[in-house]
């Protein structure tokens, strides 16, 4: 039986998809680093072309450079922030949840059903003390490195960014290039405003939680609008699990009335970003399904790790976005993207 074209072009575009994923999943060490720093280079990039009309590309360099280092500085000292939080309260809730399983042990006894047993022997604990230790050192050793790598990649990228549309044209025809073109620009533009967009009613999202929990009295109200503005970034998902600890806080040490309060408070914020904030200043067009949601996080999980989970659903934007610029690719934004009820 002999295949038709369109059928050959399909299985083609499969076994090439294949072969870049593992391609992708073979090079993590390079390509991972290469794809944060081409995304932050999206980012800061007009940013960077601003600076380069009135000062020297060196220091425009230097400044977007510092710029990013003050960025992750906050990042840094929020979650230094939290820990110090956390840390001081951390035996009472250690206590707390050490009094909720006393009682459902006694409940066990007291119905007559099997407990679970959690005895280990202390001569393996200095075993596993040493193995963590010596799997700490590595990933802090590994995380080094990568970071080393997405620093130099992305200062390349930012020193070569400005003559990428010269090389296209050379290495293209006029048609080619031009779409090409375009199309890198147009993806870049529309992604630029998802994640700036993202970041902000990330932001507001935290800043409500704070503000919701200190009116309700959770305890370690911070922490839990720092978990929000960072469980934000995942579509639906993000914003129901974001909802789960500071209403078990509240539930532990402040009652069910306080926990309802919690609960309701926090869902009424995550409904009003999620379906009316998010969709009117993004557009519909990038908004993902759950289901593509989850996958793209499990998927690119699966490709590069942790750091791939991280990148999941900007990786799944930026295909949306490239498939939307070409007719013969449209199908892919549209099985990806999320269709207007």
């Amino acid at each position: 039986m002999q295949l038709s074209n369109k059928t050959i072009q399909i299985l083609m575009a499969v076994i090439a998809t294949i072969l870049v994923v593992a391609a992708l999943k073979a090079t993590q060490p390079i390509s991972m680093p290469l794809a944060f720093a081409f995304f932050i280079t999206i980012l800061v990039h007009p940013l960077q072309q601003r600076l380069e009309q009135r000062l020297p590309r060196w220091l425009s360099l230097i400044l977007v450079l510092l710029l990013l280092c003050g960025v992750v500085g906050i990042a840094v000292g929020a979650l230094s922030l939290a820990e110090e939080i956390i840390e001081p309260k951390l035996p009472q809730y250690l206590d707390r949840l050490q009094e909720i399983a006393n009682t459902v042990r006694s409940w066990l006894q007291e119905s007559s059903l099997p407990l679970p047993d959690f005895s280990t022997q202390s001569s393996s604990t200095s075993d596993r003390l040493t193995e963590q230790a010596i799997g700490g050192v590595r990933s802090f050793i590994s995380a080094l490195s990568l970071t080393v790598l997405t620093i130099s990649l992305l200062v390349l990228l930012l020193l070569e960014v400005s003559q990428y549309r010269q090389k296209v044209r050379q290495a293209f025809s006029f048609k080619t290039s031009d779409r090409l073109i375009n199309a890198v620009g147009n993806t870049s533009a529309k992604l630029r405003r998802y994640l700036w967009v993202m970041t902000l009613t990330s932001l507001l999202t935290g800043v409500l939680t704070i503000v919701w929990c200190f009116i309700v009295g959770v305890d370690l109200a911070f922490v839990w609008g720092i978990i929000g503005f960072i469980l934000n970034y995942i579509p639906t998902l993000g914003s129901i699990i974001a909802v789960i600890p500071p209403t078990l806080a509240a539930l532990l040490f402040n009652g069910v009335g306080r926990a309802i309060a919690t609960l309701a408070g926090l869902a009424i914020i995550q409904v009003i970003m999620g379906n009316f904030v998010d969709p009117r200043v993004q557009g519909k067009s990038l908004q993902l399904s759950p289901f593509v949601a989850l996958f793209s996080i499990a998927f690119w999980g699966w490709v590069w790790g942790i750091p791939g989970a991280i990148l999941g659903v900007p990786m799944t934007i930026s295909i949306i976005l490239f498939c939307q610029e070409f007719e013969v690719t449209q199908g892919v934004a549209i099985l990806l993207g999320k269709v207007d009820s």
